[in-house]
């Protein structure tokens, strides 16, 4: 039934701007929102849509544990072009105390009720003959997907929609206001509650969840053999996002439908400007050597740059923001955005309409102390 005054407003229309929506209109909420440039135009295009368990922190692990578990729910209802897959992960060990600490990760994983399965060499080369025969083990997360993001916001909208949401595209916020949002067209739109999800374009609207854009390369390389059957990262990935650096590089390879590769990953702040810089696509191809020697001499045949958002710390701001009326964020997830989505859409919800949420959130309140890898890990 329609109300007067909505009941959320959400500002953005990115992969977590509709993951809140459609979690609002499950919850039978009315919700309108609004996204500036297009749907997935920011940093969800930037994303490479792997939906992946990460479980250096606690937090993190129960966020991306917790999120994937939703999209695995939803994935039925997504249509066949959202491209849905699960080939799961395979973490790669290019050293013997490297390959040691999977028996840790493993214990980790199996706490959070996330499968995983150590492998040893061999194992390696025969689930994956793309590998070079040097490494010495890797660890095998089952239930990692992935999917189109731009394609899976969309399909979110279309739900969203169905259930009532309205979604105007073109137009942004200027600011927040007592009771709603003040349009850039000079328009107010009121709602009860207001979401700010938003990436990039969310620190003038909530400066009490700062974010700050991190610019990362990825390249698609073309069809070859062996082919790729699984999402391929070194370990030390983890490293490279565990906090802002001036420029981190870590090997991590994802097969596409089509036959193609994705070739990720780097971190640099967003000063390193706006282009495609010729000597990290050469560094991108290099990293791949040790792990893959075939994926580093494939033709590429794109190299794109995209910008995304990240808190001052490791984990996400999901939560209330201070000041009058009812005000909410969900920004800052950087590099596992697409992952985290589901899971930070459902939360917010939850708080919003009063159901205890399924993860305790004070980590992720805006204003809360950023964890480290020595808290609780």
């Amino acid at each position: 039934m329609s109300r007067d005054v909505p009941d959320v407003a959400v500002v953005g229309g990115g992969i977590v701007g509709a993951a809140c929506a459609y979690w609002a209109t499950r919850a039978g909420l009315e919700v309108v929102a609004v996204e500036r440039a297009g749907i997935g135009a920011g940093s969800t295009g930037a994303g490479t849509g792997h939906i992946v368990v990460l479980d250096h922190l606690p937090e993190l692990l129960a966020l991306t544990a917790y999120s994937r578990r939703l999209w695995h729910e939803v994935a039925p209802s997504l249509p066949a072009a959202v491209g849905w897959r699960v080939p799961g992960t395979i973490w790669l060990a290019n050293d013997r105390a490297t390959a040691a600490t999977f028996d840790d990760r493993r214990r980790r994983l199996d706490g959070a009720g996330v499968r995983s399965v150590e492998l040893d060499p061999a194992h390696l080369g025969r689930l994956e003959p793309v590998l070079a025969a040097g490494l010495a083990g890797g660890l095998w997360v089952r239930d990692d997907a992935q999917l189109d993001p731009v394609a899976a916001a969309h399909a979110l909208w279309d739900l969203a929609g169905a259930a009532g949401a309205r979604l105007e595209v073109g137009v942004g916020v200027r600011r927040l206001s007592d009771g709603g949002v003040e349009l850039d067209d000079g328009r107010s739109l009121r709602a009860r509650h207001v979401i700010v999800a938003a990436g990039g374009g969310t620190p003038p609207l909530a400066p009490d969840a700062p974010v700050t854009l991190r610019k990362g390369h990825v390249l698609r390389l073309a069809p070859g053999a062996p082919p790729v059957a699984h999402v391929l990262v070194e370990a030390g990935y983890n490293d490279s996002t565990e906090r802002p650096t001036p420029f981190a590089l870590a090997f991590n390879a994802q097969p596409q439908p089509d036959g193609t590769v994705l070739l990720g990953s780097t971190r640099q702040s967003a000063d390193a400007g706006s282009g495609v810089d010729p000597t990290v696509v050469e560094r991108l191809r290099e990293r791949a050597r040790p792990f893959a020697p075939s994926l580093a001499d494939r033709t590429v045949t794109e190299s794109r740059v995209g910008f995304r958002p990240a808190a001052d710390g490791p984990l996400p701001w999901i939560g209330p923001l201070p000041g009058p009326g009812s005000r909410w964020v969900a920004a800052g997830h950087e590099g596992f955005g697409v992952t985290a989505a589901m899971g930070t859409g459902r939360l917010l919800v939850d708080l919003i309409i009063g159901e205890r949420p399924a993860l305790p959130m004070e980590p992720y309140r805006p204003g809360r102390r950023p964890p480290t890898a020595g808290d609780g890990a």
